[in-house]
């Protein structure tokens, strides 16, 4: 099992619900935020980090629990779907392992 965890602008929204409809994702959770930095710096330019400290970008962030053959093709979906859309404002995702729940 995997925790699938993607952050995005808020206009992508619903690209990231049509993505997670296409691959087959019932269940995750979604959270606004407000995203800002003091200063434009070399680390949060390569990243393409949202907002600024006077005004900040809104975005959501969604995460879902996943098992280990839907995350891959999640991660490679919003991959491709970063090479169609704005390179300075990527979505970004991770995928971490869970090794253990109750």
């Amino acid at each position: 099992m995997k925790l699938v965890a993607v952050m995005s602008l808020d206009m992508y929204r619903e690209d990231l619900h049509r993505i997670y409809r296409d691959h087959d994702i019932q269940i995750f959770s979604e959270i606004d935020i407000e995203g800002y930095h003091h200063q434009q710096t070399p680390a949060a330019t390569e990243i393409g980090w949202f907002g600024h400290a006077s005004h900040p970008a809104y975005s959501t962030l969604t995460w879902a629990f996943l098992p280990d053959e839907q995350a891959g093709p999640l991660l490679d979906a919003i991959d491709a779907f970063n090479t169609h859309n704005d390179p300075s404002h990527p979505v970004h995702a991770f995928q971490m392992p869970v090794d253990r729940a109750v």
